[in-house]
């Protein structure tokens, strides 16, 4: 009998627990810590573990969207994703440990330029989008194990599920509502309206050109600072804005170069025929881009571009300043990112526009900035 044959089937156990260290953040659904998963004879390595809110334990359409977030990402390893490791339960309650990726949000890498009046260089922008493109395309292109598509749709790509690790390297992370062929969805309006694609948004079918328009909002906002959408609006308005594919591209800079403007409209396109119809394209697209003169920014560029421009949050001695020839601009000031869930009545319950203010059912949840509101 050969070694393979004799090992096949076995079942290895092992001793290993997790030691939270700190929490990194808190969302709508669920918790992130930062552990150390500990092994034999000192073996330590640093994870992040997520966890449902206790709130959101005994809930089992929300264990079950928990649980479905672990399996589809679980096979999905790419350096641009953030990867899954483990799906276990304490207890009676779920969690799964993950990738710890030491770094920033997009979000916050923006709000800190916007805070010290820094201002990003158009190709480092170019370049984390590119990255996430790259990411997209992997996961848009998975098979089962029987060679049928998969089908996965993020479908809620935005800066907050963007992170940025201290080697320059862009992750996109938070699967949570993602749907693919083998998850079952549910009936309500999940996303961040101010990142939501017009089909999304009119509960039609999306398919992964819903994520490439997500991902054209997000290079749009990183090009200019502002999202294309009003966003200081009521929730209903914003809603309005995204099913009707509202855009205002007076926000972006006049030096901005024709080449990308054409990509970006070809991502935001209002028909999904009308936009890229391979993700791979996309990436390829904005590659072509940033390294058509033979050179480029990588992730080499954008770890010193941070480590010389954040030095105390990365806890590296501050570094000459980064060289670019691309036109920048200046960020204007973030309003924070509207998550939203909205049930099937949701237009049927009362709206005061005047103060902003929405009153809606108890079970309707919303998020902004990984915080409890109900002012729009």
């Amino acid at each position: 009998m050969s070694t393979r044959a004799a090992v096949a089937g076995k079942i290895i156990v092992g001793d290993t627990r997790y030691e939270v260290v700190e929490a990194i953040a808190e969302g709508g659904m669920g918790s992130v810590v930062k552990a150390l998963k500990k092994g034999a004879d000192g073996f330590e390595k640093i994870v992040a573990i997520k966890m449902l809110l206790p709130c959101y334990s005994t809930d089992q359409k929300f264990v079950g969207r928990f649980i479905a977030e672990a399996k589809l990402v679980a096979n999905l390893v790419h350096e641009n994703i953030v990867q899954i490791y483990h799906l276990d339960k304490f207890r009676n309650d779920y969690y799964f440990v993950l990738e710890f990726v030491d770094g920033v949000s997009l979000f916050d890498f923006i709000e800190f330029h916007n805070k010290v009046r820094l201002v990003l260089p158009t190709n480092l922008a170019i370049f984390i989008v590119s990255r996430i493109a790259r990411g997209l395309a992997y996961a848009h292109s998975r098979h089962d194990l029987n060679g049928e598509p998969l089908n996965i749709v993020h479908c809620d790509v935005c800066p907050h599920n963007i992170l940025i690790n201290t080697e320059g390297l862009p992750k996109l992370t938070d699967f949570g509502i993602a749907r693919a062929k083998n998850v079952s969805g549910d009936a309500s309006l999940s996303g961040k309206l101010p990142f939501m694609s017009p089909e999304q948004a009119n509960k039609r079918a999306v398919d992964f050109r819903s994520d490439i328009y997500s991902l054209g909002v997000v290079l749009f906002y990183l090009l200019c600072g502002r999202n294309p959408r009003n966003i200081n609006g009521s929730l209903r308005e914003i809603l309005e804005q995204a099913k009707s594919n509202y855009i205002n591209w007076d926000c972006l800079p006049e030096s901005l170069d024709d080449e990308i403007l054409t990509v970006l409209r070809m991502m935001m396109a209002t028909d999904p025929a009308d936009r890229y119809q391979n993700t791979s394209v996309l990436a390829r697209d904005l590659e072509y881009y940033i390294y058509k003169d033979g050179y480029g920014p990588t992730i080499v560029t954008l770890a010193e571009y941070m480590a010389q421009q954040m030095p105390a949050l990365f806890n590296v001695p501050k570094l000459p300043p980064v060289k670019s020839n691309t036109d920048t601009v200046k960020l204007s000031p973030i309003v924070p990112e509207k998550t939203v869930v909205l049930p099937d009545n949701f237009f049927n319950t009362e709206i005061r526009d005047g103060d902003k203010t929405v009153v809606m059912p108890e079970d309707t949840d919303f998020y902004s900035n990984d915080e409890r509101f109900t002012d729009a």
